[in-house]
């Protein structure tokens, strides 16, 4: 017989706080908050986190001292509490106290994106990341073959500034220089030397 386990948001009543969801257990699963719900998603497929762990490294390579690349840090947004699969902020935020960081903080936040991910991932963070200020967004889509697209704000929106797919060198000069090529995020590694 199989045993059917209660969901945090099922045992739980009214709107959801950043408090609450930040004192969840840490089990593997994403928490977010929207609008008082929680959302939870489990942890993404191996493609997924390869291209997030490779895609950190080239950001931290090339930031600058004072920024910093990190994965999956709880991103507050208003009333809102987003994780997205990389940001880049201040070194001294990052590496600080707390259980999130603040969109006043964050110069640049990613997004990996895969035949799975549902509208909310692909239409509405995005939108959110925006009106929050922050000045950079990157759209890694892991679909058919990687392609990244880099946007910069512009008012309420993103307009796209640079693309890529694999086998092309995605160049960017802001908010620091950035080469790669998108194929490098989900392909084998290169060997040094």
């Amino acid at each position: 017989m199989t045993e059917v386990l209660a969901m945090p948001q099922d045992l739980h009543s009214g709107p959801w706080t950043i408090d609450e969801v930040v004192a969840m257990p840490e089990n593997g699963s994403r928490y977010e908050l929207v609008d008082g719900r929680l959302v939870v998603s489990p942890v993404p497929a191996k493609p997924h986190q390869m291209a997030s762990k490779r895609l950190e490294k080239f950001l931290d390579a090339a930031a600058p001292p004072e920024l910093e690349a990190n994965r999956e840090v709880n991103l507050q947004v208003g009333a809102d509490l987003l994780v997205p699969d990389v940001m880049v902020a201040t070194a001294e935020v990052l590496g600080g106290p707390g259980q999130f960081v603040e969109s006043a903080d964050v110069v640049l936040v990613a997004e990996i994106l895969s035949p799975g991910n549902s509208k909310f991932e692909r239409a509405w963070k995005p939108q959110r990341y925006a009106e929050a200020g922050i000045l950079f967004y990157v759209e890694v889509d892991l679909s058919v073959e990687p392609q990244v697209t880099f946007l910069r704000r512009q008012g309420r929106d993103y307009v796209k500034v640079a693309e890529a797919k694999s086998g092309e060198r995605l160049e960017v000069s802001r908010p620091f220089p950035l080469s790669f090529d998108p194929g490098e995020l989900v392909g084998p590694r290169r060997s040094a030397g």
